[in-house]
């Protein structure tokens, strides 16, 4: 039985977002989803963008941002009409 070498180089497999113009490591791009722009992506054989990672954190944190302000604003209509 034949058992073919193993890959001693990583493979390099990035998604790349046309909009935002950074390649995107996979765990990075949800569903193939660009974490800044929410578009869409296409998979290339290139490494990731130098400022990835960090264009990454801070999509993030103003996903996060968004999500408590949605939460505040909601709970505050609720209240205002439980009031009225």
């Amino acid at each position: 039985m034949y058992v073919s070498r193993p890959i001693t180089t990583p493979i390099r497999m990035t998604y790349y977002c046309s909009e935002c113009v950074v390649n995107w490591w996979p765990y990075q791009a949800r569903d193939g989803c660009c974490p800044c722009c929410g578009g869409g992506t296409v998979r290339r054989q290139e490494p990731a963008s130098d400022d990835a990672d960090e264009r990454f954190v801070r999509a993030r944190a103003e996903a996060e941002r968004r999500e408590r302000y949605d939460a505040f604003e909601a709970y505050y209509a609720e209240r205002e009409q439980r009031a009225a």
